[in-house]
């Protein structure tokens, strides 16, 4: 690829957000190549996703891991893990409509959906989904390979570990530390913290801690 020319990038993926980035591919990247990998399932994600990046060029192709279903955050690392190994590098994307401050930090491999707000000094870690709607105040970090639905928010300088699921509808305080695999699925307020590992979800109503067995 010659200095200065822009690489094609292969969605690699299915579903919503598969589709999504498809249909308003010309606003985001106006004359950029884009390869469509679609994936039948989830089932094997990193061997198809590995196959089907075989006959592409790292030099001049980056990739996006584009599964947007909450239930398979694991399966979105495993195409983001796959693609990484063959020396293939992630681009992050936003939707048109979205607003990102000048000075957020964005990690690779990031969709930032349609209307959400990303706010001045927001840090977003690796293979991190925002959703449509959704609204990160001044100073949030969120870890890597995590999930912020549509129409949730987070706090002002509130800090959510990696691999972290926020719901739709799910409205975080500021200030708040909300830690490493903790699932917050139940639309409403939050504003207390969560010790690794917290579930709140329909199964869960009342936040129960996973302990892991010794």
């Amino acid at each position: 690829m010659s200095a200065g020319a822009i690489p094609a990038l292969a969605l690699v993926g299915f579903g919503k957000l598969f589709d999504a980035i498809e249909a308003c591919w010309p606003l985001i990247a106006e004359g950029r190549t884009l390869h469509r990998l679609r994936l039948t399932s989830a089932d094997n994600a990193a061997a198809d996703t590995t196959a089907l990046l075989a006959d592409f060029d790292s030099a001049s192709t980056v990739f996006f891991a584009a599964l947007d279903t909450q239930a398979i955050n694991h399966a979105r690392l495993h195409v983001y893990a796959a693609a990484r190994l063959r020396g293939f590098r992630a681009s992050s994307l936003r939707h048109p409509s979205a607003f990102v401050a000048a000075d957020a930090r964005i990690g690779e491999n990031c969709w930032i959906g349609a209307g959400a707000l990303v706010a001045h000094g927001v840090r977003l870690g690796h293979d991190t989904i925002v959703g449509d709607g959704a609204r990160l105040d001044a100073g949030v970090q969120l870890g890597a390979h995590g999930w912020i639905g549509a129409g949730a928010s987070v706090g002002a300088h509130t800090q959510v570990g990696a691999h972290a699921l926020i719901g739709r509808d799910v409205r975080l305080a500021g200030g708040l530390s909300i830690g490493r695999h903790c699932v917050v699925d139940v639309p409403g307020a939050y504003a207390e913290s969560l010790a690794d590992g917290t579930f709140i979800d329909p199964l869960f109503p009342l936040p129960v801690q996973i302990y892991e067995g010794r």
